[in-house]
């Protein structure tokens, strides 16, 4: 039998309208979220994943170049989240061959950059195109949803994406709000603390009902979720600003109130939302998003990052920054790993 090879890359996604628990009465593999999302993908944060079937292979085998380190061989329960979406692919296309899995980050992973988004996206896809399967943008989006990680079903999105929550697994998947093309903004990461967080975002979805405000955000984001909308279809700056930085306060709000408490920020976090409100007074319009994690998304027009860019790395916690553009979701390129 011939082995199947395949490679593909993917971007971090950033959501303006967070994924923070799960919907009450469904399965943790279902994946099925609490409320609908909405994110923009970003080009410089992205995941190259190359997969290899092969009868020459004795044992499944994988390895991750995490950002600013050497090749590294995975084993427990990351090698088990790997396994289970490949073990998916083996039953859909009843195949009983080893795997070798290779992949690279150029961002730092579990930091609250969506790695596991991009990684299991990019997973996803080498798989599909390993074993050559012809599958519509919505099968993509439910099988990558199903990964490992919920928010991987944004990125196989061109741009900006809802990630709809539905009522089962089949209504559940991502669709394209708008091209990236569409809107001319900015992400500029800027990274306070570039070690692994020490809780990850599956262990804040699986406290986020004990937290007295869970409920209330839910109710909050049925007005939030169709006015982000609005804001990305008229391209108003100002609106949606507001409305993400309204929303990544609750999100960690959610994470800070629940029982055990989750704390994300750090002093570095502060610093650098104390300098965007302080730039602000000079009319220059700037705003915030943090997913789980401690460093900033910074949310601009793409006119103003260069400046905002010089000014952020003057501060005293800001270890480096990276400079994002919207751009298109998962796709396969033809330069293996291996």
């Amino acid at each position: 039998m011939k082995p199947f090879k395949a490679t593909a890359v993917s971007p971090a996604n950033i959501a303006f309208i967070k994924y923070w628990g799960r919907k009450k009465g469904t399965l943790d593999e279902e994946v099925i979220p609490a409320n609908s999302s909405i994110s923009m993908n970003i080009d410089n944060c992205y995941t190259k994943t190359t997969v290899e079937f092969s009868p020459e292979y004795e044992e499944d085998e994988v390895w991750i170049k995490f950002f600013g380190k050497s090749y590294e061989k995975v084993s427990g329960s990351p090698l088990n989240r790997v396994l289970g979406q490949v073990n998916h692919f083996r039953e859909l296309n009843n195949c009983a061959l080893k795997v070798k899995i290779m992949s690279e980050n150029s961002f730092p992973s579990d930091a609250g950059i969506a790695a596991s988004a991009s990684g299991f996206s990019a997973l996803t896809l080498a798989l599909v195109g390993a074993f050559e399967m012809k599958l519509s943008l919505k099968e993509l989006s439910i099988l990558t949803r199903l990964a490992g990680s919920g928010s991987a079903c944004r990125s196989v999105i061109d741009g900006f994406a809802e990630w709809r929550k539905g009522h089962d697994s089949g209504s559940c998947y991502a669709v394209q709000l708008a091209p990236p093309e569409w809107w001319n903004l900015a992400d500029l990461v800027t990274v306070v603390k570039n070690e692994k967080k020490e809780f990850s975002s599956l262990h804040g979805h699986a406290l986020a009902h004990s937290s007295p405000f869970f409920n209330r955000r839910q109710h909050l984001l049925k007005k939030r979720i169709p006015l982000v909308r609005k804001a990305i279809k008229k391209r108003d700056f100002l609106a949606l600003g507001e409305l993400i930085e309204e929303e990544a306060t609750e999100m960690h709000l959610i994470a800070m109130s629940s029982h055990p408490p989750i704390f994300y920020w750090n002093k570095g976090t502060l610093e650098v939302i104390h300098f965007l409100k302080e730039i602000r007074k000079d009319n220059l319009f700037v705003f915030f998003t943090i997913d789980a994690g401690p460093n900033v998304h910074i949310i601009c027009q793409e006119k103003d990052m260069d400046k905002i860019d010089l000014e952020v790395k003057k501060l005293k916690n800001v270890l480096f920054t990276i400079k994002n553009k919207p751009c298109a979701g998962a796709r396969l390129i033809e330069k293996h790993l291996f």
